[in-house]
């Protein structure tokens, strides 16, 4: 599987926050199709755990993005 990963530099914190947004979005599907692909020990139904919300995901990839943008007052204090 081949992924084309975006540049985590934005304009914005908006643009940030869409981008992680996305990013979650993207992320949860992958991890939905790689769960049922998932073959259990014996044949055995043992239960998944629950998965992690897309709003989780998408505050700690936001995080992220904040960091790689330096929280975007460098390019703020320049306009």
């Amino acid at each position: 599987m081949k992924t084309q990963l975006p540049s985590l530099i934005t304009s914005n914190p908006e643009a940030g926050l869409l981008l992680a947004r996305q990013l979650a979005e993207k992320l949860q599907v992958a991890q939905e199709q790689a769960g049922n692909s998932v073959e259990r020990p014996g044949g055995m139904n043992y239960s998944l755990p629950p998965s992690v919300p897309v709003e989780i995901i998408s505050s700690i990839l936001f995080y992220a993005i904040t960091a790689a943008n330096n929280g975007w007052t460098a390019r703020e204090s320049q306009r």
